[in-house]
């Protein structure tokens, strides 16, 4: 990701574009790196376009464009600077942990009966598969792949793509989980018998 900075800055400080500080600065003395380099040369982020409240006004385009398309909902909590996305399998914050890093973490149980407000005062994980990121935009799309194949395993996981060595682990992972999964309904299914109950239909079918 590229950031702009001015070279005559004594504050040393470098802006993403959109933000209204980067206008301001000198054609002269505008100079266009990557973030990395300008952590590097001693720039920090501005204060203003390092927030969620910033790139929630700076990519409103982008956002907009993914509601349309994806039917998504996002929701900015400007008092904790977090942006939450609701898809239809589950719900999410990506947080500002500063300087422009941005982690994800993932609701701990989604009820899609609960309103959005009662699932951000929820519990949540930290997505630990996904590394921190300088682009908000990069976890949003990590997000709708992530929920799109939680779809896909919700009706058979061997429909999952594996075209890519991460697609083939996800793949793994998923068989592995409907084995277990199908192991705990026979247990329970053999347990019933042994009881001598009718077992309730939703443990029949194991294939």
């Amino acid at each position: 990701m590229n950031v702009s900075l001015s070279t005559q800055s004594r504050k040393m400080v470098f802006h993403l574009a959109g933000c209204p500080y980067e206008r301001r600065i000198r054609y002269a003395n505008r100079e266009e790196i990557s973030r990395n380099e300008a952590v590097h040369m001693g720039y920090r982020s501005c204060r203003y376009c390092g927030t969620m409240r910033a790139y929630h006004h700076i990519q409103e385009w982008y956002l907009d464009g993914v509601r349309r398309k994806s039917g998504v909902e996002f929701t900015l909590v400007k008092d904790t600077d977090t942006l939450y996305m609701r898809t239809d399998v589950g719900f999410w914050k990506i947080f500002n942990s500063g300087e422009m890093k941005y982690s994800l973490y993932h609701l701990n149980h989604f009820d899609p009966s609960l309103t959005t407000e009662r699932m951000i005062h929820s519990t949540f994980h930290r997505q630990n598969d996904v590394r921190p990121s300088s682009s908000p935009n990069q976890l949003i799309r990590y997000i709708l792949k992530h929920d799109e194949a939680m779809k896909i395993i919700a009706d058979d996981y061997r429909k999952l793509p594996q075209n890519t060595r991460k697609e083939k682990k996800y793949y793994e992972i998923a068989k592995r989980r409907d084995r277990r999964q199908k192991g705990r309904r026979v247990n329970m299914l053999l347990d019933s018998l042994s009881r001598g109950e009718t077992p309730a239909s939703k443990w029949v079918s194991i294939s």
